[in-house]
């Protein structure tokens, strides 16, 4: 009796690691379609992993349709023309299931340096 607890304990365990391996497996095989990758400082690359049209839409902060587009290859968005404020990227299938979102901020620094004149 003493070694029947062990093993089913052991068997147990193996079990369980093997299922939390299955798992693990299948989270990482399923991976977005489509990348947003941000390229100098007010430019995104969309990047469909897949030849299927999806749907580029970007809102500011008060949820306003700013700019909606329709790709089926590599984008390069630039936001140069935008004022300062908040604004999510999303971007949906052709269903309109949404696939990843990212938010950004545009905020105006002014530099100013201190030169002494002798």
């Amino acid at each position: 009796m003493k070694n029947f607890i062990p093993k089913n304990s052991i068997a147990a365990v193996a079990f369980a690691a093997l299922l939390s391996l299955s798992s693990a497996a299948s989270a990482s095989e399923l991976s977005l379609p489509v990348s947003i990758e941000q390229v100098g400082k007010l430019k995104f690359l969309v990047s469909p992993e897949l030849k299927t049209q999806l749907i580029v839409t970007i809102y500011d902060t008060d949820n306003n349709l700013i700019h909606s587009e329709a790709i089926t290859s590599k984008k390069m968005f630039s936001f140069a023309d935008l004022v300062d404020g908040a604004y999510r990227m999303e971007i949906l299938d052709a269903r309109k299931n949404l696939l990843k979102s990212k938010t950004f901020s545009i905020k105006t620094e002014v530099k100013r340096d201190l030169v002494a004149i002798q």
